[in-house]
């Protein structure tokens, strides 16, 4: 007799949570679930996680590329300005030129006064080629050209970005 009041009991109890439960969640019976749902939605997040991680490192090396790229462009400006400079220079003291004419080779300071950015070494070579043909408005009979080369590089400090520009140079002088 026993057995049977128990189980009335237990019938009396279940029929008791699912009216709680009904009250509660607003169905019947509740559902059990598996967890699928979260092993699904974790799944999602790593996958998003791997993306942004991604999507990060390449913002990361195009913002370094521009970088460089200007850096580029800034070193071949600044060599170009010292050629410019040392032409400068060398119409109003023509001595750089006889140097370069008795040693072959000088080497210069880089002196541009319109570019001088702290971050960049400069190094400026004047080499002496050897005579050729005077420049147009000489007289062949009278004078010979004196070719000269003028190399200017540019380079920024600490990193292996630089420029190379050379510019040729023909000095009418006497026979």
């Amino acid at each position: 007799m026993r057995l049977s009041n128990q189980s009335t009991r237990q019938t009396h109890t279940d029929a008791a949570v699912k009216q709680i439960n009904t009250q509660i969640y607003g169905m019947k019976q509740v559902i059990k679930q598996s967890g699928a749902a979260l092993v699904v939605a974790l799944v999602l997040l790593l996958v998003m996680t791997i993306l942004g991680v991604a999507v990060v490192d390449s913002s990361n090396l195009q913002g370094n590329m521009s970088r460089n790229s200007q850096f580029r462009v800034h070193s071949y400006q600044v060599a170009l300005s010292e050629i410019s400079a040392q032409l400068q220079d060398i119409e109003n003291n023509i001595a750089a030129l006889d140097d370069a004419l008795v040693n072959g080779t000088v080497n210069r300071v880089g002196g541009d006064i319109f570019m001088q950015p702290a971050n960049f070494a400069q190094t400026v070579r004047i080499d002496y080629i050897g005579e050729g043909m005077p420049p147009p408005g000489y007289s062949v009979d009278t004078y010979v050209g004196r070719i000269f080369e003028i190399d200017s590089r540019a380079q920024v400090n600490n990193t292996g970005i630089f420029s190379d520009q050379t510019q040729g140079l023909n000095y009418a002088g006497p026979k």
